[in-house]
């Protein structure tokens, strides 16, 4: 499929990077201060087909907020602890109102928007690759220098690109408690989670 596919990693002032990945793989990125600005700098981009949003798409009321998501990844990698994949009542309010107010504002813009959680740096651990590495095995210019925010927006674009496209075989969202959010029929539904490799 041809087109942008979008990525983001919510922050404050002078911290929230966006990026956008072209099918050829030319990659731009920026960074802004807040929602509206991580928004509109995407819309000028073009309409992406889809879009990764470093911040938890859905919620738990379950104690201390843990997701079922959280623990797989976890458990199926021991490097990744809890300190990288913190549960939800323990993450600040940049990721939180930042990543959904972002998909929301997105979807009222483009209802069909597909939307996907991403955490680039759990999936750098788990793929034991650093941003040039991540670059070249996706096939995406290598843009942001050490601008960590552009480079996690960047590596976002590409999981709802890998994952959209049936790229990627997980989709961590299929799997819940009871107690979580459904990420298929909430208020921000459908929401997806794609990760690279099947786990247990």
């Amino acid at each position: 499929m041809r087109g942008i596919w979008a990525g983001a990693d919510p922050g404050g002032i002078g911290a929230f990077g966006v990026a956008v990945v072209d099918e050829s793989g030319a990659t731009r990125c920026a960074t802004v201060s807040s929602v509206s600005e991580a928004a509109t700098w995407v819309r000028a981009q073009g309409k992406p087909l889809g879009i990764g949003i470093d911040a938890p798409m859905w919620w738990s009321a379950g104690p201390g907020g843990g997701r079922v998501a959280d623990h797989r990844l976890r458990k199926a990698y021991p490097r990744i602890h809890s300190g990288t994949v913190q549960s939800v009542n323990s993450l600040r309010g940049a990721a939180l109102a930042g990543g959904a107010l972002l998909a929301s504002w997105m979807r009222e813009q483009d209802p069909g928007l597909r939307i996907t959680e991403a955490h680039p740096k759990a999936l750098l651990l788990a793929l034991d690759m650093d941003g040039a590495t991540f670059a070249e095995r996706f096939g995406i210019r290598n843009v942001w220098g050490d601008e960590e925010h552009q480079r996690d927006a960047a590596i976002a674009a590409v999981r709802a690109r890998e994952g959209f496209q049936g790229n990627w075989p997980l989709d961590l969202a299929d799997h819940r408690e009871r107690l979580e959010q459904n990420p298929k029929s909430y208020w921000l539904a459908p929401v997806s989670y794609w990760w690279p490799q099947q786990i247990e």
